[in-house]
This record gives C-alpha cells, structure tokens and sequence, in this order.
C-alpha cells in the first residue's frame, strides 16, 4: 500500500458497487483535507468528504463511478471496475475476531482468526467481484490481554474497524467492486454509524435504518439484490417483521439474480452440544412465503459461521450460507437431508466447518461453487443448475 506512505490514505481505494450500473469509490484518510483526487476516463474528479464524520472515524472520501466508465485511478491506483456479466464471484462473511464478555478469540494468532490470510487467498483467485454477506466488526469491547487479541478498543470506532476489517482485507478491498451487505453486527444497536458510514454504497444521513431498503446491482445479465435483514429476530417469528420483509421482497423486480442478506432464509442451527440440526428460525422464511418474489435463482447469507449449500423439493432457490470466514466457528451441522424448513424439505446439502471462502464461476447454465479453505485449497466442489445443488 504505497499511498500510505503519503501520510494520507489510510486504506486502499474500494469500489462499492451500487443502484444499477452505478458504484462509488471510496477511501479512508487521515484528516478531512487529505481526500486525493480521481481520474476517472481522463478527466480529473476530487474526491468529496463524507459528512458529517462521525466521532471516533476518521474522514471517508468519495467519487462516483458511473456505469460504463472504462478506467480509474486514484493516486496511481488503478481501481477495479465493474464488468457487465461478471463471472467470478468471491463469497465470504462473518470475518471480524470475536471479543465480547467470555467470549474472546485468539485474534492475534491466524489458525484462530485467519481473515487477513483468507482475503489474501481470495484476492489471488482474481475475483470479478466480492460479496460480503455481513457481520464486519466483533470487537465490542477492548481485549483483556493484549498478547491474546492485541490493544485495540472495541466498538464503533477507527480503530476497531481497521483491526477487524479494513487491514485484513486490504489486498481483497483493490482486488475486485464490492457488494457489501448489512450484518446484525451493523445493526442500529450496535456498529451502525461504521457501516452506514464506510460500506453502506448510498449517501450518508447520519442517521440509522433499521430496515434500509433493498437495492439491485445490476452488472449485464448478473443481477445482485442487497438485502437488509440486520434487525431480523431470530428463534420466532415475528408477525410485524414477515410483513415489512414480505413488502420490500415483493418491490423487488429481477430476472436472474442472487439475493444476498446476511441471515439465511432457510438456515441450519446446530448445537453445541452435539445434538441435531434443526431449522433456523427467522421471519425471513414466511416473509418469502407471503412475497412469492420471482427472478431469484440463489440466496446468499452468512450469520451461521459454517459453510452449507441446501436445495429443496419446492419452488424456491437454493440457498448458500458462507459465514466462515474469520469468526470463531459453529458447531458441526450433520446430516440435513429431509429436513422440513417452512414448507419444504431440503433434498440436497453439503456442510463443512473450516475457515474458508467460495469462489462462484457462471457455467452455460448455472454456477459451479468452489469452497476454498483459508490458503486457497479447493475442499469441495458444486453445481448449482435450475434450482437444484449437487456436490
């Protein structure tokens, strides 16, 4: 990262990518004067400040990429723009190092949080672009040893979300445009002002969301709706939320797209303890029920720290979970087959508990997925085709 040298850039320049065919560079800096100046197409664009910063982040900086723009730079880097059809996709979640209560990960030592070495695996597969499915910034509270998890304060600030994000993933951040979506971590309660702030691609309210629209990335015939289920309760059903969910599902309007949200639609919760799977519990699922929302041929989620592809005897799509990235790990899922998840009963699985990511590659008619382990390794390979899964 040469532009740290300036004194300036705090992190690579990002593409976000956003509405449409539309994206947003962006970049963190040192102070509000330090916002570097883009060439985008030949033509010279000051990057603007983000306002206001919000106390304890430092200054973002951004500029608009409009669709069809066909180079871009910023202080010598040249960015990575989108690509009409993109056809290598990179899906990973749940990264940040876990230090909450009792619950505290060894973030120092990368066999226990390997995110920086999983990003830096995944930019070397040359991704078209990234998906985030959520859950950025684990450190809530400051580590109580330092040679355990390092001396940085947690919470809603620079510093934690540097440790926790930006600095790991900062080969991953200039690899590829990004599709970032919203953890419960971001929610209103917690990390929101970091999210809204740095990875949320609309402009900065200073306000928090709890239930932010859903938008469409649309990259040719690849179609990505971002969906927000950051507040969605989990272990019921709430009646209020499958109504609200049902209404933006049903606003979205596509032909052939993944929908990504960090918390499944159709999940496994496993047990600590040994005990079986079962459903995991969210008014996302009926939501879905009541929306019927068509043009969707793959939901992609994290929130459960494994990996699981399932597919169904139902009208519906499959559904990947990819949250395996750098948070301490679930519990091992077992064996799903015939297990009943609103109305339908899953025909197809394959689970794994590892650190890893997925790189997704369009074939003629679907997708082949890759789970990779943290140093690139391929554990399993699947055919996702006309709705149904196989590994």
């Amino acid at each position: 990262m040469c532009a740290v040298a300036r004194g300036e850039l705090l992190t690579p320049v990002w593409v976000a990518l956003a509405e449409g065919e539309q994206a947003v560079a962006r970049v963190v800096v040192s102070d509000p004067a330090s916002c570097p100046t883009a060439v985008v197409d030949g033509v010279s664009h000051p990057l603007t400040l983000r306002r206001p910063v919000p106390d304890g982040l430092r200054p973002a900086c951004e500029v608009a990429i409009p669709g069809g723009t066909r180079s871009a730079s910023v202080n010598g880097q040249a960015l990575k723009l989108p690509k009409p059809g993109s056809s290598r996709v990179v899906v990973l979640g749940d990264t940040g190092c876990r230090i909450k209560g009792e619950r505290v990960q060894e973030c120092a030592n990368p066999d226990e949080w390997p995110f920086e070495r999983v990003a830096l695996s995944a930019a070397a597969a040359r991704p078209d672009v990234v998906v985030h499915v959520g859950d950025y910034l684990y450190r809530e509270e400051k580590c109580p040893r330092e040679d355990q998890c390092g001396n940085t304060s947690g919470g809603d600030i620079w510093e934690a979300w540097n440790a926790d994000f930006f600095a790991p993933a900062a080969k991953l951040l200039s690899a590829a445009p990004w599709a970032f979506a919203r953890g419960n971590h971001e929610a209103c309660s917690r990390s929101w002002r970091g999210w809204f702030y740095y990875l949320d691609p609309r402009p900065w309210t200073n306000t928090c969301d709890s239930f932010s629209p859903p938008y469409t990335i649309k990259q040719g015939a690849f179609e990505v709706v971002v969906f927000d289920s950051s507040s969605v309760t989990t272990d019921k059903v709430d009646q209020e939320q499958v109504s609200k969910y049902a209404a933006q599902l049903a606003q979205v309007r596509t032909t052939n797209a993944w929908l990504v949200a960090h918390h499944p639609f159709w999940g496994i919760k496993t047990d600590p303890q040994g005990g079986p799977s079962v459903p995991l519990v969210t008014s996302l699922a009926d939501a879905w029920t009541e929306a019927q929302p068509h043009g969707i041929n793959l939901v992609v989620s994290g929130h459960v720290h494994m990996f699981a592809l399932l597919s169904f005897n139902a009208n519906r799509p499959p559904q990947l979970v990819a949250g395996d990235s750098g948070a301490d790990l679930a519990a091992p899922a077992g064996a799903v087959n015939g297990l009943n998840m609103t109305g339908a009963s899953v025909v197809a699985s394959e689970s794994q508990r590892q650190f890893g990511f997925s790189i997704l590659t369009q074939s003629k008619d679907g997708w082949e997925l890759v789970l990779n382990n943290r140093v690139g390794q391929a554990v399993v390979t699947c055919n996702i085709r006309h709705g149904r899964t196989s590994c």
